[in-house]
């Protein structure tokens, strides 16, 4: 909110330009939503607005679609920096329930170095501010990154409730061993004169299509459709694993209405 040239939209227009229409409040969404879902619908809102941008995973220790090489430390570099530029928004999936990271401090560990100008990342304890949007918690949750590096790191069948941290870890009632739908999702308001590779973080990229609009001045031959093998190994790897992922996106997406049943535990476990 506050940044970029349009207004903010209700959760209820942004349901209509999903397709989906009301009492909204009869849709369960479980069954059917997961992370590649919530990618999916921030595509169609841009391509409704005509705004340029792109969704990626940031941080997934396991499961599908895991976020490999990435470490703790390297994913709160990307997190806190993401957090003060207003081009950045973020999701957490956590226990059958996802919600905004929006803000963070770093407390020094020890008292006498509260005032110090400069402290190393060390000596500092790290807190995510994380919004809220049900009427059962309160409006924003203040976590412990530690905390949530240990959700985020645990595997099926254990699990720990980020919303409920004084329950320690827990186990589901699942047959199923290893891996976590659990994650950070990056979303970025592109500006594609300036796109370079430069821009585009390492990890699981998607590239939003873009819509062509007078006066852009970008040849057909450079949309997202037709981008030439050159143009490929000049974006780097990570651009093209984008477009890789595109095409099977399209796939993963037809499994998510069909496997669109609550899991033993709930969480949506889809192609996430």
């Amino acid at each position: 909110l506050g940044a970029g040239s349009l207004p903010p939209i209700t959760q209820e227009e942004a349901l209509h330009i999903l397709g989906f229409q009301p009492p909204f409040e009869e849709i369960r969404f479980g069954p059917f939503t997961g992370n590649t879902t919530l990618m999916r619908w921030f595509r169609q809102i841009n391509d409704h607005f005509h705004i340029k941008g792109c969704s990626y995973v940031l941080y997934k220790p396991h499961g599908k679609n895991k976020t490999a090489g990435e470490t703790a430390v390297g994913a709160l570099a990307k997190l806190t920096r993401g957090l003060k530029d207003e081009s950045m928004a973020y999701i957490y999936h956590c226990q059958n329930h996802y919600f905004c990271p929006i803000g963070f401090e770093a407390t020094p560990v020890k008292a006498s170095k509260a005032y110090r100008g400069r402290v190393l990342q060390q000596e500092v304890e790290y807190w995510i501010l994380i919004g809220e949007p049900s009427r059962k918690h309160p409006t924003i949750h203040c976590k412990r990154w530690a905390d949530i590096v240990t959700d985020l790191n645990t595997q099926n069948p254990e699990y720990l409730d980020i919303r409920h941290l004084e329950r320690g870890l827990q186990h589901r009632k699942t047959k199923k061993v290893g891996g976590n739908l659990h994650c950070i999702i990056a979303f970025q308001r592109l500006n594609w004169q300036r796109f370079g590779p430069w821009n585009i973080p390492f990890g699981t990229v998607r590239q939003d299509k873009q819509s062509q609009t007078q006066g852009q001045g970008i040849a057909k031959s450079e949309s997202e459709d037709n981008i030439s093998k050159k143009q490929h190994g000049r974006l780097g790897r990570s651009f093209s694993a984008g477009f890789h992922q595109e095409s099977t996106w399209k796939k993963s997406s037809l499994r998510e209405r069909r496997n669109s049943g609550y899991q033993s535990y709930n969480d949506y476990d889809g192609d996430d």
